[in-house]
């Protein structure tokens, strides 16, 4: 049965070359913001196993009784084992006092396929579109994604606890960007 462990800084090396391999360069945060993110607690850093082997990592950030994934991934070897949906569905057991659990999603793009079947897996495990103008602050700007939510425990978040919610984290996680307090106008005025 797939079950998640608390990773270490050590483990970092190679999550960080994994995902050079699987998110899209302006989806990821440079290394030493991520590394930073690891040692000082910010993310919750997990590697997911079956058994003894591992299969997958996430890297997420909690707060106010919410989850947000900021980066999971299944290694390439395991793909199209189901480790994904597992790996979700573990994250509510992994933390049962959550309310539920943010994603950033690639808004669809019609001519990239990976966009519609994201969006669809997501989906068939849970998550729902919030009605939410959503920013994704890079070291370019904003790139325009969606935001989805996976309720743990029954309810959507109110408009106001995600704004708040959205607003800590990205002062947690993007507080290196010079322009991030204008990426959370944007999103929210």
């Amino acid at each position: 049965m797939l079950h998640f462990k608390k990773a270490t800084e050590k483990d970092f090396d190679a999550v960080y070359a994994d995902m050079l391999t699987q998110f899209p360069k302006e989806e990821l945060k440079p290394r030493e913001i991520l590394s930073a993110h690891v040692k000082n607690g910010v993310y919750e850093f997990l590697k997911a196993f079956n058994g003894e082997t591992p299969v997958g990592y996430a890297l997420l950030f909690k707060a106010d009784g919410y989850l947000f994934i900021d980066y999971i991934a299944v290694y390439k070897p395991y793909h199209s084992n189901g480790y994904g949906g597992q790996m979700l569905n573990a994250l509510k057991n992994f933390y049962p006092d959550e309310s539920g659990c943010f994603l950033e999603v690639e808004k669809i793009d019609p001519k990239k396929e990976n966009t519609s079947r994201r969006v669809s897996f997501y989906k068939k495990h849970g998550a729902a579109l919030l009605n939410e103008k959503y920013l994704y602050p890079n070291e370019q700007g904003a790139l325009p994604m969606d935001l989805y939510y996976i309720p743990y425990k029954g309810s959507m978040p109110q408009n106001d606890e995600t704004k708040n919610f959205i607003t800590t984290l990205f002062k947690s996680l993007h507080n290196d960007l010079p322009h991030i307090n204008g990426v959370i106008e944007k999103i929210f005025n």
